[in-house]
């Protein structure tokens, strides 16, 4: 994996995301758009993220993958924060953060709620 972009992007089975990670539940990827199939943002900072790359990735994931969200892991003080998000609404803030070079919007959606 390449982690000079300031992110890893993967894709992972939700059972098997589900059971490597306590602390996202079922519930927040059903109430994200739910799926078999998930994407695995791991943000290494968010402020070094190369957004049009970022971007050109979730673009194709969303039209040639079975994934429709998104868990984002962020380190913080006391380990790592989960947040899972809809892949559409995770890719319209990077086309917006791209278009208007302005990150924002998308450093704020990924800022771990501890």
């Amino acid at each position: 994996m390449n982690t000079t972009c300031g992110y890893t992007l993967q894709r992972e089975i939700v059972d098997v995301l589900l059971d490597e990670n306590p602390n996202i539940t079922e519930s927040q990827i059903q109430e994200a758009g739910g799926g078999v199939v998930a994407l695995v943002l791991s943000v290494e900072s968010a402020r070094k993220m190369r957004l049009y790359r970022l971007a050109k990735e979730l673009t194709f994931h969303s039209r040639y993958s079975a994934a429709r969200v998104v868990a984002v892991s962020m380190p913080t003080g006391r380990g790592t924060a989960w947040e899972v998000l809809p892949l559409s609404y995770l890719q319209g803030l990077a086309d917006e953060a791209v278009s208007t070079k302005d990150q924002r919007r998308l450093e704020a959606a990924l800022r771990p709620r501890v």
